[in-house]
């Protein structure tokens, strides 16, 4: 994780991948809140394998430090970083290329749509930070998933998250959706969501 801030801080000016420049302020707005989701993706994997991806991974949260954490833990498990925008898929390919990871870190220029094209790659797992409405990641992560496949994502409790999560549940049903608070208080509010699309019929009769 050491060398991902280094070339952080190297790309940043030039590509704009984070607007948190104060070292602690980074320390627990990017690196402690993409780790808090760890042990929930060991549980999902218990017997330490499986694909996961991190969906429009920017730059490299939370898709770099947990593949630190996991890949270095589990060595059944590999991980996708899926980024459409070149410039941020060059970066995270400096990254990769630093990390000691490859080729179980990998890195797809890609659109999500795009990877759902002709029964491409499909995933067991899928994370997502600050991208897009849980409806709409929904939407994007149902069909690159596999058919026991879960998303998780990063929310945040407060103005305008019961809209977006009663707007979800209205495309995929509440049965597919775990709420999951993040109990650590230097993340106050912090969600995580874990999405599985292959328990609603709505999903599978619209992918």
């Amino acid at each position: 994780m050491t060398a991902h801030l280094r070339l952080l801080d190297a790309w940043n000016p030039a590509i704009n991948l984070t607007r948190v420049s104060d070292p602690l302020d980074r320390a627990t707005r990017h690196l402690l809140d993409s780790l808090v989701a760890a042990p929930h993706i060991e549980r999902l994997a218990p017997d330490g394998r499986g694909k996961i991806a991190d969906l429009g991974s920017g730059g490299g949260f939370p898709g770099v430090p947990l593949a630190a954490r996991l890949l270095s833990r589990h060595d059944g498990l590999s991980m996708t970083l899926i980024e459409s925008i070149g410039k941020k898929a060059r970066f995270l390919e400096a990254v990769t290329a630093a990390s000691g990871l490859a080729p179980r870190l990998r890195v797809a220029h890609a659109r999500a749509e795009d990877l759902a094209q002709g029964g491409g790659v499909r995933f067991d797992l899928i994370t997502a930070r600050a991208i897009a409405p849980l409806g709409e990641l929904i939407r994007l992560a149902a069909p690159i998933l596999t058919p026991t496949g879960s998303l998780l994502a990063w929310k945040r409790a407060g103005e305008g998250w019961d809209a977006e999560l009663s707007a979800a549940s209205s495309f995929i049903g509440f049965s597919a959706i775990e709420v999951i608070s993040v109990n650590v208080a230097a993340l106050e509010g912090a969600l995580l969501v874990r999405v599985t699309p292959h328990e609603s019929e709505r999903v599978r009769a619209r992918v």
